[in-house]
């Protein structure tokens, strides 16, 4: 199976840098020892068109009111 990606809107970049901020996680090692990745996941279908659609879905379940509530909480639901 072919691996694909879809980057998030920019506001998920800058909410991710905010909530940085928030907690003094400046340097690029305090920056990034939060950060997780996931395990590859099987779908069905065009790995690409699948990955637009949770591109989608995720940029729709996190309106603005959410991405604030996050950024509030240190960058944690």
């Amino acid at each position: 199976r072919r691996a694909a990606k879809k980057q998030l809107p920019e506001r998920f970049e800058q909410a991710i840098d905010r909530a940085a901020m928030k907690t003094g996680a400046a340097g690029d090692d305090a920056y990034l020892a939060e950060w997780r990745k996931s395990n590859p996941i099987e779908v069905e279908g065009d790995a690409e068109k699948v990955a637009i659609s949770e591109a989608e879905r995720i940029n729709a379940e996190y309106d603005q009111e959410k991405i604030k509530s996050l950024i509030a909480n240190d960058g944690w639901e």
